[in-house]
């Protein structure tokens, strides 16, 4: 039997457009509620460590209470338009990390932990939860097999945004 720590069931959430288009859905991990409330301890614990060593910039709306992604966008719009209206030139780049969490490295996540001061158990304790993962995925009461997890981090989780 698959532990329930390190247990998910995958369950696609609808965006927008054609429901029969795949990539209209985003795929949330489903974990046990316990596991949500130490998850929840540990974000904070991180959040304060990063933010006491000033190791989240105030541009990273996503990641202080109070922001979001509105508030960010209302911040870059000002700046365009103030250079526009200073007559500066303006150049954007734009990056869609949609799948990024699909393909963060546990390795490198830990190894990023680190560099930024978490180690011991709670490094230990993140490294741990994240070995063995298995998932599953379910959709109108049926499910598929269970699979082992080689990379990625579960879609309810917040913490491993901080470091990519």
């Amino acid at each position: 039997m698959i532990g329930e720590w390190r247990s998910a069931n995958v369950t696609p959430l609808f965006k927008k457009g054609n429901r029969h288009q795949v990539s209209n859905y985003r795929s949330v991990s489903l974990t046990s509620q316990i596991c949500k409330i130490v998850k929840s301890v540990f974000r904070d614990e991180i959040v304060r460590h990063l933010d006491k060593h000033q190791l989240i910039r105030n541009s990273q709306h996503g990641f202080h209470k109070g922001y979001s992604c509105t508030a960010n966008l209302l911040v870059f719009l000002e700046s365009v338009t103030g250079d526009i209206d200073a007559e500066h030139n303006v150049d954007t780049i734009y990056l869609d990390l949609a799948k990024a969490f699909d393909k963060v490295p546990h390795k490198r996540l830990i190894s990023k932990l680190k560099a930024h001061g978490i180690d011991g158990w709670v490094c230990n304790w993140i490294a741990a939860w994240l070995s063995d993962r298995w998932q599953r995925v379910c959709l109108e009461g049926r499910q598929s097999s269970w699979r082992k997890v080689r990379s990625g981090v579960p879609k309810d989780q917040c913490w491993a945004q901080y470091f990519f």
